[in-house]
């Protein structure tokens, strides 16, 4: 398994995420990351990995299928639940308005 460097500067509130996936050659990589630099979205898992010569996020989007593993810490996603549920809550007011 080839595990990629992310040398990344942990804030202790965010946690670090781990993400397991397949490449396109079939070939197991690790990746961890800071929590706030991992999301899912239309069907992939997108991470910021690393940067590139002009300080801009390197971000690798990988389909769900090939996904075998997503370690994040608990508080991290109940705050992501409690933002999306506010989220919805706030949209479902301004339709009922």
């Amino acid at each position: 398994m080839v595990e990629l460097d992310t040398d990344t500067e942990t804030d202790l509130e965010l946690g670090k995420a781990t993400i397991v996936y397949e490449t396109a050659t079939g070939d197991l990589e690790r990746a961890t990351v800071d929590n706030d630099h991992i999301a899912y979205f239309q069907g992939h898992w997108l991470f910021a990995y690393g940067t590139d010569e002009d300080g801009n996020d390197v971000v690798r989007r990988v389909p769900k299928e090939r996904v075998r593993l997503v370690e994040r810490s608990v508080e991290e996603i109940e705050e992501a639940f409690e933002t999306a549920v506010d989220k919805t809550k706030g949209k479902l007011e301004d339709l009922v308005d």
